[in-house]
């Protein structure tokens, strides 16, 4: 079947179906091997409370996904293994209304029925996750004709120009999760520059019940309007684009401006302590060095003198065994000496005509001279061979005895090395190279603003071009009459009082923020606990309004941590403990109609008088008592 509304046409708004409200039933995941994770909600109040880090803000971020956001908030640890969550709807006229989807996002399979945990029994249907204006098989066109406002337009721009409402408009008017409630800009606003048009005018949509469908868009079709206008078109994309790739990392230009301030200090400090832990290892390694070097030469001059204790010692024998040669020589010799004189047997000369002073091989005694003078020789050189072997054994033991020493400097200095010093220089270089990497990421982002901040001058720029030119076609603003926006400003003033809120004597709507003055004050100018609380009272308060004047609204509520300002204030004036603004918030809530439906999620447990008169679930983060979270353990 064709579910696509024919071109140029939009569902009737004066033929819808009586307007209902909605109640959130059931909240479940589901897995493989997992046990079902759940939760049931009922018309009136429900609370949800108990310790952290028990799955109670990721209830909440999972009731907004499952309306249509595109892909989840975050993901949790515990989250692992389920592949499909479930959300069960029940009109106030009695039709029911079950979507499954994803855990990863996408589109939605639904069931005409209430389920809870058991599987469907009827057929089931396919509903896409995105808005479109000329389809009716979307989720957000689903919800939207049950709570009579298929159909409806909102304003784009200033030149006129609408789109199809889309539930997701109303969604965040509805639901406030743990970060919307503490932000300082308007509960209406999401502070995206792009989308502040479509915003307020769905605030004016619930307040007055009147759309955007009479504007009528005025166009300029000359060619130079042509390429402005696709210069802005483009710019718009950019805008949007790097708006919310920012605002999915949460980025904050003041978080980040502080957060470079303190990495400076950081860096300089961490430098600092890299330098001196570098100059310590440098002078270890240099003493380390120097040990090193003197073990080297001590080693190489222990083995130089061995290997010349060596050759000075067979140097000693050789002298041993000439000096051994030369005393056989000089004894012969001597015998010859006293031998009776005879003729010479050679020559046959007599004694009296020998020469015996010639130095011939017959000169018997001039070879005992000799050998006697060469002996003398040797024995000198190995005299001074044994003080030579003496110095160098002295030298070698002084070497071998001082080698422990050497050695162990080198092990202490070794060990100091490794164990203290250059893990405190690894450890020194790894946090700065830290602290340079959030640095970048900082600078980054900066530069991600700074970016975001021209892409808007250069808009701006375009924008003033086209309204100076004479031929500019005057654009249009969103206006929600000042009766209707003090008759929302008391009634939000009157929940403050009632729940007794400190300083709530005049409340406005201040059209420059589109948020409250309370007292004078800027609702955003206060601490995080007192935005949480005022949030609250603005999203109630809407409801309240809405259901008053019998105007469309979802008819439910979704809180998370609106009483942030009892258990974690800023400071002093954030702080409302010890007033009675919990057990008056508590009453207010217990005496709305049944007709609403209330979900607060919240760290501290309600008084005592809410448990027999809501749904109460609380979470113990103890496996031995009562429930331990949203999963299972």
């Amino acid at each position: 079947m064709d579910c696509r509304i024919p071109a140029g046409r939009v569902p009737d708004k004066r033929r819808r179906k009586p307007m209902n409200h909605l109640f959130l039933r059931y909240l479940g995941y589901f897995g493989p091997q997992r046990k079902t994770a759940e939760i049931e909600f009922v018309p009136g109040l429900n609370v949800i409370c108990g310790a952290s880090e028990t799955g109670k803000s990721f209830i909440a971020e999972s009731v907004d996904f499952m309306l249509g956001r595109e892909v989840p908030e975050r993901n949790i640890t515990e989250q692992v293994g389920y592949d499909r969550v479930r959300l069960a709807i029940e009109s106030s006229d009695g039709r029911p209304l079950t979507i499954d989807r994803s855990v990863e996002g996408g589109d939605f399979v639904v069931y005409d029925e209430l389920l809870a945990g058991r599987a469907p029994t009827g057929e089931q249907r396919k509903l896409r996750w995105k808005h479109a204006g000329t389809r009716t098989d979307t989720l957000s066109f689903e919800l939207l004709d049950r709570i009579g406002y298929a159909g409806r337009r909102l304003r784009q721009n200033a030149k006129g120009k609408t789109r199809s409402l889309s539930f997701r408009d109303v969604a965040r008017l509805c639901v406030a999760t743990e970060e919307d409630i503490q932000r300082k800009g308007s509960p209406a606003m999401s502070g995206q520059f792009v989308t502040a048009t479509a915003e307020y005018a769905a605030l004016k949509l619930l307040l007055t019940g009147t759309d955007d469908s009479a504007l009528v868009s005025v166009d300029d079709d000359s060619p130079q309007r042509q390429r402005d206008d696709g210069k802005i078109e483009l710019l718009d994309q950019m805008i949007e684009e790097l708006q919310a790739e920012l605002d999915e990392a949460g980025i904050d230009e003041t978080e980040l401006r502080d957060q470079e301030e303190k990495l400076k200090n950081s860096l300089s400090l961490q430098a600092e302590a890299l330098r001196s832990a570098q100059s310590e290892l440098n002078g270890l390694l240099e003493r380390r060095g120097e040990v090193a070097t003197s073990l080297r030469s001590s080693r190489a001059r222990m083995k130089e003198i061995e290997e010349l204790v060596a050759r000075f010692t067979l140097l000693d024998s050789h002298y041993k065994t000439d000096i051994e040669r030369l005393g056989a020589i000089y004894e012969s010799g001597s015998f010859f000496v006293h031998l009776t004189v005879h003729a010479c047997s050679v020559c046959g000369a007599h004694p009296g005509e020998q020469h015996l002073d010639s130095d011939c091989d017959g000169n018997v005694e001039a070879v005992v001279n000799a050998s006697r003078a060469e002996i003398a020789k040797i024995e000198r050189l190995r005299r001074e061979l044994a003080y030579t072997l003496d110095s160098l054994r002295t030298e070698h033991r002084d070497l071998s005895e001082g080698l422990p020493g050497i050695e162990a400097d080198y092990r202490a200095l070794e060990s100091q090395l490794s164990e203290i010093v250059s893990p405190t220089v690894t450890d020194e270089r790894t946090s700065f190279n830290e602290l340079t990497a959030k640095m970048a990421a900082v600078r980054l982002s900066l530069g991600k603003l700074a970016s975001l901040a021209r892409l808007r001058e250069r808009k701006t720029a375009l924008t003033e071009e086209e309204e100076v030119a004479g031929d500019a076609p005057q654009g249009t603003k969103t206006v929600i009459p000042k009766s209707v926006q003090d008759e929302f400003a008391q009634e939000v003033q009157q929940i403050l009082s009632d729940w007794d809120y400190p300083d709530a004597s005049r409340v406005f709507f201040d059209e420059a923020s589109k948020d409250l003055l309370i007292s004078g004050k800027g609702r955003g100018s206060t601490g995080k606990g007192l935005r949480a609380i005022t949030h609250a009272a603005f999203t109630i308060g809407l409801l309240q309004f809405c259901k008053e004047r019998d105007l469309p609204h979802p008819g439910f509520v979704v809180l998370d941590s609106p009483l942030l300002a009892y258990w974690k204030p800023e400071g002093e004036d954030d702080d409302l403990r010890g007033t009675a603004l919990k057990t008056n918030f508590y009453k207010y809530l217990v005496g709305m109609s049944k007709d609403c439906q209330v979900i607060v999620v919240e760290n501290e447990h309600p008084p005592a008088f809410v448990d027999g008169q809501a749904k109460v679930t609380v979470f113990t983060k103890n496996p031995a008592v009562g429930r331990y979270g949203f999963f299972p353990v």
